[in-house]
C-alpha cells in the first residue's frame, strides 16, 4: 500500500451562464473570430453578472467540492484562495468564502501570483496537510478577471474570463496523491501586471484615467518565457517523480494560448493528445484555469484512477510552477 500523504479526494469547478464570443468583443474592439482564433485558441468565454464577485464563483465550486467529496463543511479547517481579482484588497476573498458557507474559524488566506495561483497554492495546502497543521483544506482558483480588463486593449482583452475551481484535500493512500512540487519566481514586473491600485500607485484620476487598474501584458515576451518555463518544469516533474516521460497521462496546464502550450509540451515531448485543453471554450481565467479544467478531465473519466497527471501554472510576478499527482 502507497504511504498515507496528502491527496486530492474532491473537485468541483464553477463558470458563469454568460457566454462571450469572439464576434461579441468584436462589436466593441478592432478585432474578428478568425483573428482571435489563429492566435489563441479561444472561440468563447465567460462573463459573469454585475452581481456576481470572485468569491461568489470561488463559493460554488467549493460546495460542489465538498459534496463530491462527501464532505460536511464545517470540517474544513484551511481555506486557501488563489486570485488577481479579489472581492476587496481586505477582507481576503477566503474569509468570503467561509461566511459563504456559514462557518467561522477556520485559517483563511488568499494567494496573489496571478496565473500559477493555483499550483502554488495547492503546494500550499499539501503541505499543511502532510504536517497535521490542517486535517482538511479546501484549495480554490478564483477570478472576475472581466472586472479588471482593459477592453480598449484588443491584445489582452480577448484572452480574459471568470470562473472558480476548487479540490479537498486530506491525507489518503490511494487518491490524487501529490507527489512532488516545484515553485519559482523572478522580477520582471512589466510583463504582467495591473499597475496602480497599491501603495506603489494608489488610485487617482490619473490612474483610472489611464485604465492602470486594469490588466497590462507584453505578449511577446510572456510567450517566449512561458513556452521554456512551461517545458523545463515538465521534464523536470517527471525526473522528480521518477518517471518517464511517457508515464504522463494527462497535462493540465494554465490555459493561456493554445500556441503557448503546444509548443512547450512539443519540446517536452509530451503529445498534444494528453494535454488537458478547454480554454476554446472558457478562455484564460488565470488561477482559475488549471482546477476547472482538471475538474473537466475528472468528471468526464478522462482522468483515472492510478495515471500521473501534470499540473502546471505560470502567471505574473513572473512566477511559474508545477504540481505532479498519482491519481
Amino acid at each position: 500500500m502507497d504511504k498515507e500523504g496528502a491527496g486530492i479526494v474532491g473537485v468541483g469547478a464553477y463558470v458563469p451562464e454568460r457566454i462571450v464570443t469572439n464576434d461579441d468583443l468584436a462589436k466593441i474592439v478592432d478585432t474578428n473570430d478568425e483573428w482571435i482564433y489563429s492566435r489563441t485558441g479561444i472561440r468563447q468565454r465567460r462573463f459573469a453578472r454585475d452581481d456576481e464577485f470572485t468569491s461568489d464563483m470561488a463559493l460554488a465550486a467549493t460546495k460542489i467540492a465538498l459534496t463530491r467529496a462527501e464532505i460536511d463543511p464545517k470540517e474544513v479547517d484551511y481555506f486557501i484562495v488563489a486570485t488577481a481579482s479579489p472581492d476587496n484588497t481586505f477582507p481576503n476573498t477566503a474569509c468570503w468564502v467561509q461566511k459563504g458557507l456559514g462557518l467561522e474559524g477556520a485559517a483563511c488566506i488568499d494567494i496573489s501570483t496571478a496565473c500559477s495561483g493555483f499550483v502554488f497554492g495547492l503546494q500550499q495546502g499539501a503541505a499543511l496537510v502532510n504536517t497535521g497543521e490542517s486535517k482538511t483544506c479546501v484549495v480554490i482558483g478564483a477570478e472576475k478577471l472581466s472586472a479588471i480588463t482593459n477592453f480598449k486593449d484588443r491584445g489582452s482583452c480577448i484572452l480574459f474570463a471568470d470562473g472558480a475551481g476548487a479540490v479537498v484535500l486530506r491525507k489518503t493512500t490511494d487518491k490524487g496523491r501529490i507527489v512532488c512540487s516545484r515553485m519559482g519566481s523572478s522580477f520582471d514586473f512589466d510583463a504582467l501586471a495591473v499597475p496602480a491600485g497599491g501603495s506603489r500607485r494608489p488610485a487617482s484620476y490619473e490612474t483610472v484615467d489611464q485604465q492602470l487598474h486594469k490588466i497590462t501584458m507584453k505578449g511577446r515576451a510572456t510567450y517566449q518565457t512561458a513556452v521554456r518555463k512551461f517545458a523545463e518544469m515538465a521534464m523536470e516533474a517527471c525526473k522528480r517523480g521518477n518517471i518517464a516521460p511517457e508515464q504522463l497521462s494527462w497535462v493540465v496546464p494554465h490555459q493561456a494560448n493554445e500556441h503557448i502550450i503546444v509548443s512547450a509540451m512539443e519540446r517536452a515531448n509530451v503529445p498534444k493528445e494528453k494535454i488537458v485543453m478547454n480554454l476554446e471554450r472558457y478562455g484564460n481565467t488565470s488561477s482559475a484555469s488549471i482546477p476547472i479544467a482538471l475538474d473537466e478531465a475528472v468528471m468526464d473519466g478522462r482522468i483515472k484512477r492510478g495515471q500521473y497527471v501534470l499540473l502546471m501554472g505560470f502567471g505574473g510576478g513572473l512566477s511559474w510552477g508545477y504540481n505532479l499527482i498519482k491519481w
